[in-house]
Protein backbone atom coordinates (compact mmCIF):
# COMPACT_ATOMS: atom_id res chain seq x y z
CA UNK A 1 0.00 0.00 0.00
CA UNK A 2 1.17 3.63 -0.79
CA UNK A 3 1.85 6.23 1.44
CA UNK A 4 -0.02 9.35 0.90
CA UNK A 5 1.19 12.71 2.80
CA UNK A 6 -0.25 15.90 1.49
CA UNK A 7 -0.67 14.53 -2.22
CA UNK A 8 2.33 13.05 -2.56
CA UNK A 9 2.84 9.24 -3.33
CA UNK A 10 5.94 8.34 -1.51
CA UNK A 11 6.46 4.81 -3.30
CA UNK A 12 6.08 6.07 -6.53
CA UNK A 13 8.33 8.62 -6.20
CA UNK A 14 11.29 5.97 -4.80
CA UNK A 15 10.10 4.05 -7.60
CA UNK A 16 10.52 6.85 -9.81
CA UNK A 17 14.53 7.77 -8.16
CA UNK A 18 15.18 3.81 -7.92
CA UNK A 19 14.32 3.34 -12.35
CA UNK A 20 16.10 6.71 -12.67
CA UNK A 21 18.89 5.35 -10.76
CA UNK A 22 19.39 1.94 -12.62
CA UNK A 23 18.84 2.98 -16.28
CA UNK A 24 21.66 6.10 -15.39
CA UNK A 25 23.76 3.91 -13.62
CA UNK A 26 27.05 2.96 -15.22
CA UNK A 27 26.78 -0.77 -13.80
CA UNK A 28 25.08 -1.84 -16.89
CA UNK A 29 26.47 -5.00 -18.02
CA UNK A 30 26.17 -7.58 -21.33
CA UNK A 31 22.64 -8.67 -20.04
CA UNK A 32 21.58 -5.39 -18.23
CA UNK A 33 18.00 -5.89 -20.78
CA UNK A 34 17.43 -8.97 -19.62
CA UNK A 35 17.76 -8.29 -16.03
CA UNK A 36 15.83 -5.27 -16.49
CA UNK A 37 13.15 -7.44 -18.64
CA UNK A 38 12.87 -10.34 -15.83
CA UNK A 39 13.18 -7.76 -13.22
CA UNK A 40 9.21 -5.68 -14.99
CA UNK A 41 8.00 -9.20 -15.54
CA UNK A 42 8.42 -10.43 -11.99
CA UNK A 43 6.77 -7.48 -10.58
CA UNK A 44 4.05 -7.56 -12.88
CA UNK A 45 3.15 -10.88 -11.55
CA UNK A 46 3.86 -9.90 -8.22
CA UNK A 47 6.60 -12.33 -6.88
CA UNK A 48 8.78 -12.30 -4.87
CA UNK A 49 12.74 -13.32 -5.21
CA UNK A 50 11.74 -16.56 -3.68
CA UNK A 51 9.12 -17.18 -5.71
CA UNK A 52 10.83 -16.56 -8.85
CA UNK A 53 14.01 -18.72 -7.94
CA UNK A 54 11.11 -21.68 -7.15
CA UNK A 55 9.69 -21.42 -10.07
CA UNK A 56 13.14 -20.70 -12.53
CA UNK A 57 15.58 -22.85 -10.28
CA UNK A 58 17.69 -19.36 -10.40
CA UNK A 59 19.15 -17.55 -7.40
CA UNK A 60 18.46 -14.14 -6.92
CA UNK A 61 22.21 -13.54 -6.76
CA UNK A 62 22.63 -14.87 -10.39
CA UNK A 63 19.42 -12.75 -11.92
CA UNK A 64 21.23 -9.19 -9.87
CA UNK A 65 24.32 -10.15 -11.54
CA UNK A 66 22.32 -10.04 -15.14
CA UNK A 67 22.28 -6.26 -14.26
CA UNK A 68 26.19 -5.92 -14.42
CA UNK A 69 27.88 -8.77 -15.25
CA UNK A 70 30.39 -8.77 -17.79
CA UNK A 71 29.73 -11.96 -19.80
CA UNK A 72 26.35 -13.32 -21.27
CA UNK A 73 24.41 -15.39 -18.56
CA UNK A 74 24.59 -19.53 -19.67
CA UNK A 75 21.83 -20.98 -21.97
CA UNK A 76 19.97 -22.49 -18.71
CA UNK A 77 19.59 -19.83 -16.76
CA UNK A 78 18.08 -17.56 -19.87
CA UNK A 79 16.21 -20.17 -21.03
CA UNK A 80 14.68 -21.16 -17.70
CA UNK A 81 13.90 -17.29 -16.84
CA UNK A 82 12.17 -17.11 -20.39
CA UNK A 83 9.90 -20.23 -20.09
CA UNK A 84 9.08 -19.25 -16.59
CA UNK A 85 8.15 -15.12 -17.72
CA UNK A 86 6.43 -16.52 -20.70
CA UNK A 87 9.67 -14.58 -22.28
CA UNK A 88 10.07 -14.98 -26.04
CA UNK A 89 13.45 -17.76 -26.17
CA UNK A 90 14.87 -16.00 -28.93
CA UNK A 91 14.13 -12.16 -27.42
CA UNK A 92 15.43 -13.64 -23.98
CA UNK A 93 18.53 -14.87 -25.61
CA UNK A 94 19.27 -11.29 -27.26
CA UNK A 95 18.64 -9.03 -24.59
CA UNK A 96 21.19 -11.17 -22.47
CA UNK A 97 23.91 -10.48 -24.91
CA UNK A 98 23.94 -14.23 -26.23
CA UNK A 99 22.40 -13.45 -30.01
CA UNK A 100 24.64 -11.06 -31.57
CA UNK A 101 22.85 -8.67 -34.39
CA UNK A 102 22.72 -9.75 -37.57
CA UNK A 103 26.51 -9.37 -38.90
CA UNK A 104 26.96 -5.99 -40.74
CA UNK A 105 28.96 -6.82 -43.25
CA UNK A 106 31.00 -10.07 -41.94
CA UNK A 107 32.37 -12.06 -44.70
CA UNK A 108 34.34 -15.57 -44.16
CA UNK A 109 37.70 -16.21 -46.75
CA UNK A 110 35.09 -17.63 -49.45
CA UNK A 111 32.61 -14.98 -50.03
CA UNK A 112 29.70 -15.92 -47.71
CA UNK A 113 28.60 -13.91 -44.65
CA UNK A 114 29.48 -15.40 -41.03
CA UNK A 115 26.77 -16.37 -38.79
CA UNK A 116 27.79 -17.23 -35.16
CA UNK A 117 26.56 -20.71 -34.82
CA UNK A 118 24.19 -19.08 -31.99
CA UNK A 119 22.92 -16.84 -33.90
CA UNK A 120 21.81 -19.59 -36.46
CA UNK A 121 20.35 -22.03 -34.13
CA UNK A 122 18.12 -19.45 -32.90
CA UNK A 123 16.96 -17.43 -36.18
CA UNK A 124 16.50 -21.54 -37.80
CA UNK A 125 12.70 -22.25 -38.21
CA UNK A 126 13.02 -25.57 -37.97
CA UNK A 127 14.10 -25.91 -34.13
CA UNK A 128 11.82 -25.96 -31.71
CA UNK A 129 12.16 -24.20 -28.10
CA UNK A 130 13.39 -27.59 -26.53
CA UNK A 131 15.67 -28.30 -29.09
CA UNK A 132 17.17 -24.85 -28.98
CA UNK A 133 17.52 -25.00 -25.43
CA UNK A 134 19.07 -28.24 -25.81
CA UNK A 135 21.49 -27.21 -27.87
CA UNK A 136 22.61 -23.81 -26.52
CA UNK A 137 22.92 -25.89 -23.41
CA UNK A 138 26.24 -27.98 -24.98
CA UNK A 139 26.91 -24.78 -26.84
CA UNK A 140 27.96 -23.38 -23.00
CA UNK A 141 29.50 -26.95 -22.25
CA UNK A 142 31.61 -26.66 -25.30
CA UNK A 143 32.73 -23.04 -24.51
CA UNK A 144 33.61 -24.28 -20.84
CA UNK A 145 35.58 -26.70 -21.71
CA UNK A 146 37.25 -24.22 -24.17
CA UNK A 147 38.02 -21.74 -21.70
CA UNK A 148 39.15 -24.12 -19.09
CA UNK A 149 42.11 -25.28 -21.64
CA UNK A 150 43.57 -21.95 -22.44
CA UNK A 151 46.36 -21.28 -20.23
Amino acid sequence: MAWHHRGWDYVRIMQSCYNMHVTRGPERGVAYDLWWRVRHEQGTRGWTDEELRARTGVARTTVDRLRGGKRPPTARVVNALADALDIDLTEAHRLAGRAPAPPAASIDGEGAPRVSAREAILRDPAYTDQQRRAIMELLDIFEQANRSRRP
